[in-house]
């Protein structure tokens, strides 16, 4: 309304949870859901945010992730400002935005795509050599799996925290196959990349997505 130019950017939890989980009787349970900004109590929050995600009100999905054990966690027992803040988020991401927007008939695929890669591409002022297949661009690839069913639980989860704030929720899209720089990284939903591949990409400043909004909105 005041002509400012602002990126949102709602995360994993925010679109599959809410605030309930804080008043769990069990407080290992209702600490691993600390983070920041919190889960709203309202339960259509998270159906506000998908709607806000499909209208582009809101730009990008973050996975926010950070995670804790338990006994980290526990330093904060006696003293609510010492629970460390943060949750996962980065493995379940895709599939919480497909299955709460492409299954749930709010999104289409095309926006799908857009906010899980190429918006956060644009936004980086890496796009089009990152978030974009084309000739030049970096040869990183998913290849989605819309039919893949499964309910995610911390037993077969891939990263090594020992709770899952997605526990039991059912998910339909999984990536079976992941290409990096033209490199097979994930095979038929198995992690198979090499330590030490990775590559440090010096965003540029100055994101064209932002700052033509911004000289438009000056001239």
């Amino acid at each position: 309304e005041k002509g400012l130019v602002v990126i949102g950017e709602p995360s994993t939890a925010s679109l599959a949870l809410d605030g309930s989980h804080y008043f769990n009787k069990c407080w290992s349970h209702a600490a691993s859901f600390i983070t920041s900004p919190p889960l709203r109590d309202d339960p259509e929050t998270k159906d506000q945010l998908v709607e806000a995600l499909k209208d582009g009100t809101l730009d990008i999905v973050g996975s926010d992730h950070c995670t804790y054990d338990l006994n980290i966690r526990a330093q904060g027992k006696e003293n609510f400002s010492k629970i460390p803040g943060g949750v996962n988020g980065i493995e379940e991401r895709m599939a919480i935005v497909y299955e709460r927007g492409v299954v749930a008939g709010k999104m289409e695929m095309t926006r799908f795509v857009e906010v899980t890669s190429s918006a956060a591409a644009k936004l980086l002022n890496l796009y089009p050599r990152k978030g974009c297949i084309a000739e030049g661009s970096d040869a990183d690839i998913v290849i989605w799996n819309p039919n893949n069913i499964r309910t995610i639980t911390q037993k077969t989860q891939q990263q090594a925290a020992d709770f899952n704030i997605f526990e039991g929720l059912k998910v339909t899209g999984a990536p079976e196959f992941v290409l990096c720089g033209g490199k097979i990284v994930v095979a038929e939903y198995q992690v198979n990349a090499c330590p030490g591949s990775g590559q440090f990409i010096e965003a540029p400043t100055w994101p064209g997505i932002c700052y033509a909004k911004i000289k438009e909105i000056d001239n």
